[in-house]
């Protein structure tokens, strides 16, 4: 598989993701996944023998709780966030059978 000149390196809770990412939203993502380890990391502080998928379940559901619903009630950004949602799923899958 050809390198991607956009791919980042992403490790959260030891877990190392490769994502896609346009160079001018490398800061978004960079502080998108700031956000997602401090809520895994609150997270695995109430539950220390959470495992790592468990953890980053939760994670996901509360930011997506605490999302404002506007957000995610327009059409356009419904298409994207579920087109992101289900691109998301289908590489934690691979990489957790690949685990």
């Amino acid at each position: 598989m050809a390198e991607s000149s956009n791919a980042l390196e992403v490790v959260v809770r030891g877990r190392t993701f490769r994502v896609n990412a346009p160079t001018n939203e490398r800061a978004a993502l960079a502080a998108a996944i700031a956000t997602v380890q401090t809520r895994c990391d609150a997270i695995a502080a109430k539950q220390s023998s959470a495992d790592s998928e468990r953890v980053l379940l939760l994670a996901a559901l509360e930011l997506a709780a605490s999302a404002p619903a506007t957000a995610l009630t327009s059409p356009e950004a419904t298409s994207d966030v579920s087109s992101r949602l289900d691109h998301a799923a289908n590489k934690l899958d691979a990489a957790l059978r690949s685990a």
